[in-house]
């Protein structure tokens, strides 16, 4: 806090006035103070002087204030107001912090006496206020910040598997919409949303250790060949484990294999056991992987996918979330693109 504190004190009483003064001067902490008795004066002063606080009368002639307060929330919002009342009605006090002020005080010699103590109180409160505010604003630039980088990290990573295996290129990115579609229709959070979607676009991350010539094979695998494929959710998890997402990114990529009898793969989960963001994004990567074409059989189509999953609703796959793709795409018009 600066040693001299500068003050601009609006009061239609020059006794009043007196009365501050003499109080602020005898403080051994310095008080620049500057008094008005008009409004005129009071907005002229405002708008070319330099002030810490202000302090206004609460009855001014032709003015009051709650107009002060009024006045310098427009236009020095973070100028602090305290108001200074004869009237020790609780109705005022509180009315006055309704409308803005940052504390009050009463012309009465027990009170008076405390003015400076509470002019400091109320500076040391803003600057609190200030600094706090500015560490949320470094926080949100640094969150920011931070989802470019991820943004930047996962569109390589998007880039590395679809090199690969050109045969899937867009699979991730249409897993991730059509997930991200479901989980919206069945009204989880927006964070967890976003959650899946980062989860979706990234999901076949471990297939850059599967042989490139088996991913583009054009025939159907042979069980070893089968096998291989399947660790990629395993690597795509030990990649990911260690990377510090807002998510489970890592877990909900190992368990999109998984099935709700306990079928899937790695781990057999069963039920519960797997994430509902994992659910779900088994759900749209069989709808996708269905609807599209591979390298050894051309696409089956939405209508096979959407009976492959109906089939399958509580079995295999959540029925919540069959239920919402199903949804999607024979009452709403979703489209995968």
């Amino acid at each position: 806090m600066a040693d001299n504190i500068s003050v601009l004190h609006i009061d239609d009483s020059i006794l009043d006035i007196e009365l501050i003064r003499d109080v602020l001067e005898k403080e051994q902490t310095g008080f620049t103070i500057r008094s008005v008795r008009s409004r005129p004066a009071f907005e002229q002063e405002l708008a070319t002087g330099e002030f810490d606080v202000i302090l206004s009368d609460f009855n001014i002639l032709g003015f009051d204030g709650l107009g002060v307060i009024n006045i310098v929330q427009r236009t020095r919002p973070d100028l602090p107001v305290i108001i200074v009342t004869g009237t020790g009605s609780e109705e005022i006090a509180v009315e006055a912090m309704k409308q803005g002020a940052d504390d009050y005080v009463i012309k009465h010699p027990s009170h008076i006496q405390k003015l400076a103590q509470t002019i400091r109180a109320v500076l040391e409160k803003k600057k609190l206020q200030s600094e706090r505010r500015k560490a949320e604003e470094d926080l949100h630039l640094s969150l920011a910040s931070l989802r470019k980088a991820i943004r930047g990290i996962i569109s390589v990573v998007i880039y590395a598997v679809e090199i690969r295996d050109p045969y899937t290129a867009g699979h991730q990115r249409r897993v991730a919409d059509l997930a991200r579609a479901i989980a919206d229709d069945l009204g989880l959070p927006p964070k967890t949303i976003e959650g899946i979607r980062v989860a979706g676009v990234i999901h076949d991350l471990g297939k850059i250790s599967v042989p490139a010539e088996i991913l583009s094979m054009p025939r159907k695998l042979t069980e070893i060949e089968y096998r291989l494929v399947k660790e990629h959710v395993q690597i795509g998890y030990d990649i990911l484990k260690d990377i510090e997402f807002p998510w489970p990114v890592a877990e909900i990529v190992r368990q999109h294999h998984e099935r709700l009898d306990g079928s899937g793969y790695p781990r057999g989960l069963q039920g519960g056991q797997i994430l509902m963001e994992a659910r779900i994004l088994a759900v749209a990567d069989t709808v996708e992987a269905i609807a599209s074409h591979r390298p050894y059989r051309p696409a089956y189509g939405i209508d096979v996918a959407m009976k492959e999953i109906a089939a399958n609703r509580g079995v295999l796959y959540d029925p919540d979330v069959v239920d919402a793709c199903l949804a999607l795409f024979m009452d709403k018009g979703f489209q995968m693109s």
